[in-house]
């Protein structure tokens, strides 16, 4: 099967399709938001390991990459793209403090914007592919992770996995309030423990929340930076296979 990529708008964001369907409708979507920084292309590679992993997923599922609606173009970062700003030297501050209150406690600015144009862009993916969303799984790397996470929690949507990749807790009053409220889903939660821009610990304070709150939080941390693990791309693969394997049962 050749794989195509194609870029396509869903909702107000743009987006970039992978897939080897050849016209025909895909079975399971799986949707990575990029970080703060990268480009919208940023993690249009990682379809290509999965597709190339089975037949089933080759000949059965699609991969979207929404853009971030933020160009950082103007704020020197030709091609970089955010979900909402970051005060980086704050973030730096928090890191050598190791008080990550500023982090974990407060809302950003611009987070429920980008929320509300995720969500819009993931039922027009579901309208367009004509799936429910428990044939979606839905996730990022870093501020990607962020925005997935917001919005699961903030619309009570149900997907079928919830894939974070160096993510952290935002909000955390507001988040396990929603989380409260929320039936839970599976969660494939990956963490560095050599992470310099998040750091490890408030991913295991999101992991624990989401666990305390009924959602079945798969995680893994490993000796890395920053980064998209090998552990994160394995288990979301066994879990496209578990998925692929039940819709066939």
């Amino acid at each position: 099967m050749s794989m195509t990529t194609r870029q396509q708008k869903f909702g107000s964001l743009q987006c970039h399709v992978v897939d080897c369907l050849e016209g025909r409708a895909p079975k399971l979507v799986v949707v990575f938001c990029h970080g703060f920084g990268a480009p919208g292309s940023d993690l249009v590679g990682l379809a290509e390991p999965f597709l190339n992993a089975a037949d089933e997923i080759a000949g059965n599922v699609q991969f979207v990459f929404p853009e971030a609606p933020i160009d950082l173009a103007p704020m020197g970062m030709p091609g970089g793209r955010a979900w909402w700003p970051i005060n980086m030297e704050q973030l730096a501050t928090m890191y050598q403090t190791r008080d990550f209150s500023q982090l974990c406690e407060r809302e950003p600015d611009g987070l429920q914007a980008a929320s509300k144009l995720l969500t819009e862009t993931v039922q027009a993916i579901l309208d367009a592919t004509e799936l429910l969303p428990s044939q979606l799984i839905l996730g990022g790397f870093s501020q990607g992770a962020m925005a997935g996470t917001d919005v699961v929690l903030r619309t009570g949507l149900q997907p079928a996995a919830l894939v974070l990749m160096s993510g952290t807790m935002l909000c955390r009053e507001e988040w396990t309030q929603l989380a409260a409220k929320h039936p839970g889903v599976p969660v494939i939660q990956t963490h560095g423990t050599m992470d310099m821009v998040l750091p490890v610990e408030p991913s295991e304070w999101l992991r624990d929340m989401l666990k305390e709150n009924g959602f079945d939080v798969q995680y893994a941390s490993f000796v890395g930076p920053h980064t998209v693990p090998p552990e994160a791309l394995q288990m979301t693969a066994q879990k496209i296979m578990q998925l692929l394997n039940e819709s066939d049962a």
